[in-house]
């Protein structure tokens, strides 16, 4: 969803199963490097804070360098980095931390009422804490290293 900057969702995971027939599977999940700081694609957002969006803007929506950017919407994610996304989803499901972690956690959430306002504020706060923490997890780790929950609890934990 990130890349895609939320025009593709993630497939829920779910498999139906005959009971009176014997069932094999082999899931297969392709992952980016643990290392990788994920972020909406080019081709998918524009950033509204790049000086050629904002003067593209000013010339009655003609895009500066070509690339129809004008028709796409604003970036609505921050960068997560892939390792500290996993690390967490995994330290959630396998242990008890009190974590849970989404993309969603990294969406940038723009609203004009107060009930958006107070949440934006909750997921905002949220977000930060995610964005802060990962860049923490990454001075520390070694993806090169068998994970170990116990040894980056201090940093996973909310």
């Amino acid at each position: 969803m990130i890349w895609s900057n939320g025009r593709f969702r993630a497939p829920l995971h779910r498999v139906l199963t005959d009971p009176s027939k014997e069932r094999y599977s082999a899931p297969f999940f392709y992952n980016p490097g643990y290392n990788e700081l994920i972020s909406p694609l080019p081709c998918c957002c524009r950033d509204v804070t790049s000086p050629a969006t904002m003067a593209s803007s000013a010339t009655a929506g003609e895009d500066l360098n070509g690339t129809g950017t004008k028709d796409l919407e604003p970036k609505k994610y921050l960068p997560c980095l892939w390792g500290y996304f996993r690390a967490v989803r995994f330290a959630g499901d396998l242990t008890d931390l009190g974590v849970e972690i989404q993309t969603s956690h990294f969406k940038m959430v723009v609203g004009s009422g107060k009930v958006e306002e107070e949440k934006r504020d909750k997921e905002e706060k949220s977000s930060t804490s995610h964005v802060e923490k990962q860049h923490k997890f990454l001075d520390c780790v070694d993806f090169r290293e068998a994970f170990d929950v116990e040894k980056y609890r201090d940093i996973l934990q909310s």
